[in-house]
């Protein structure tokens, strides 16, 4: 397979789940968390896990997620896990996605894919592009889209990041020094990572002014046309094109 085939491999494997998670928004909505995880025949239950948001119990048809989650991150962890449910159900998208990937990315891209569904479920892409088009990336839409679908901020940048594309990038830094909420796309540094003092983004918070054009990434990425804003003690950055990243 040329490196232009497993491209657009990838693409489309971004494109089904996206319309895998959509069906089932609209075959079990509303997305309460019972109706979440009943429509595949599954229950939940909170219970302390240790450095895990949530698994699958197969054996017990139950979804176990972390009980120290807030209700939105709870939500949005059962997507998840449906999601990972949901594709090794799907034949045909799982050989493509063995297929496109090997080892280790295919492990991160597995990840990727479900948080990807997982977004759709709960936010959905057209209310995403119709935002984009009347805003621009501006990266203010990661706290209205949060706050106006009751979802958390970290579904609205993964939500965000997909409908711009495949290398963008939407991330939020927060408390001081600044480390990394969550990042979702290419160059996102590991999350819990320290942004320097010096880094422009630190300098977006301190200045309370927003930043639009290049912007070289902590991760050494570099993204030509960046935007990021202050706001509440936090940095939102959109990128719709990352360069150098994973």
């Amino acid at each position: 397979m040329t490196a232009a085939e497993r491209w657009r491999l990838r693409a489309s494997l971004e494109e089904r789940v996206r319309e895998l998670a959509a069906a089932y928004r609209h075959a079990h909505a509303p997305l309460t968390p019972d109706r979440l995880v009943g429509g595949i025949g599954y229950r939940w239950r909170a219970a302390a896990l240790a450095g895990r948001d949530g698994l699958l119990e197969r054996r017990s048809r139950t979804v176990v997620v972390a009980a120290d989650q807030a209700a939105a991150r709870r939500r949005f962890t059962l997507a998840h896990e449906v999601m990972h449910h949901l594709i090794e159900q799907d034949g045909e998208l799982l050989s493509d996605l063995h297929e496109a990937y090997e080892g280790a990315a295919l492990e991160r891209a597995l990840e990727r894919l479900c948080n990807l569904g997982a977004a759709e479920m709960l936010l959905p892409a057209s209310a995403v592009r119709r935002a984009l088009v009347e805003a621009g990336p501006n990266p203010r839409l990661i706290w209205e889209l949060a706050e106006r679908h009751g979802v958390s901020e970290a579904v609205a940048g993964i939500a965000l990041a997909g409908a711009l594309g495949p290398r963008a990038l939407a991330a939020v830094w927060g408390g001081r020094p600044l480390v990394l909420y969550h990042g979702h796309g290419p160059g996102a540094p590991a999350r819990g990572s320290v942004l320097p003092d010096d880094h422009l983004l630190a300098q977006v918070r301190a200045s309370g002014l927003p930043h639009r054009g290049p912007l070289r990434l902590p991760s050494g990425a570099h993204a030509p046309s960046a935007w990021a804003r202050a706001r509440a003690g936090r940095v939102y950055l959109l990128a719709p094109e990352v360069e150098g990243g994973g």
